[in-house]
């Protein structure tokens, strides 16, 4: 009679620990899954197509102070690039996909420019080590034509001092 309750404790152990790794299994599944429908991919792997960037305008490198407001909460953030279509913004705040809100960025002439935008991917998600910046991607949203403008002057102006650095260094380079 003892030999058989050990025999019967043995099962009931070794059901136990078989539950618990299918429990943990699809528990890890569930998780990737939802992790998942939350992120929306990184732009490069969206907009990809065939291997060319789908974009309808080109993006500029910058580092351009901005902040950001969504009702009440006000976050200062930086622009890694930007186009007249959108921009990355390295925030360490979560802000909701499909989220709308009102960005102030400090334009390299030192003027402010006020645009609407929305969130349109974010990598909060996505793992700390497969991250280089943390942040999101917006694309601007009904914004009048003046705003539009400004938008594009400060890109075209940008895009000029870009110019002038590159000129300079191949310059230094050359040794002219």
């Amino acid at each position: 009679m003892e030999s058989s309750s050990i025999i019967t404790s043995i099962g009931i152990g070794a059901g136990l620990f078989v539950g618990l790794i299918i429990f943990w299994f699809f528990h890890t599944v569930i998780k990737r899954k939802l992790g998942n429908a939350q992120s929306t991919p990184a732009p490069n792997s969206v907009q990809l197509k065939g291997g060319r960037d789908q974009r309808r305008h080109p993006r500029l490198a910058v580092a351009w102070s901005a902040t950001i407001e969504i009702g009440r909460m006000s976050v200062n953030v930086r622009l890694k690039n930007i186009s007249l279509g959108g921009a990355f913004v390295i925030c360490r705040e979560p802000v909701p996909l499909d989220e709308k809100f009102r960005i102030f960025i400090k334009e390299p002439n030192e003027e402010r420019l006020a645009l609407n935008a929305e969130v349109v991917w974010s990598n909060m998600n996505v793992p700390e080590a497969k991250v280089i910046h943390r942040g999101l991607g917006i694309k601007f949203v009904q914004n009048t034509e003046a705003a539009r403008k400004r938008l594009e002057d400060a890109i075209a102006y940008q895009e000029s001092l870009a110019g002038v650095a590159q000129a300079e260094t191949a310059h230094q380079t050359t040794g002219g």
